[in-house]
């Protein structure tokens, strides 16, 4: 492997990792305004668009990080 292949599938990854942990974060700390605004209202087609944007990001984040490393 060339040295820059090497250098490229090193910043994949270090950017995958930088992806993921931002989304993690992101959702820890809007987690209790979440809860507060989102759960405890009635179901909308709003609220299934809402919820599968916001948990589609992590998940695909999370491929993306595992095929990586």
């Amino acid at each position: 492997m060339s040295t820059q292949a090497l250098s490229a599938s090193i910043a994949a990854k270090q950017l995958a990792l930088a992806s993921f942990t931002l989304v993690v974060y992101d959702h820890a700390i809007t987690f209790p305004q979440e809860v507060t605004f989102f759960w405890s209202g009635s179901w909308s087609a709003l609220r299934i668009l809402y919820l599968g944007i916001r948990y589609l990001a992590l998940t695909q984040v999370w491929c993306v990080l595992d095929s990586i490393l």
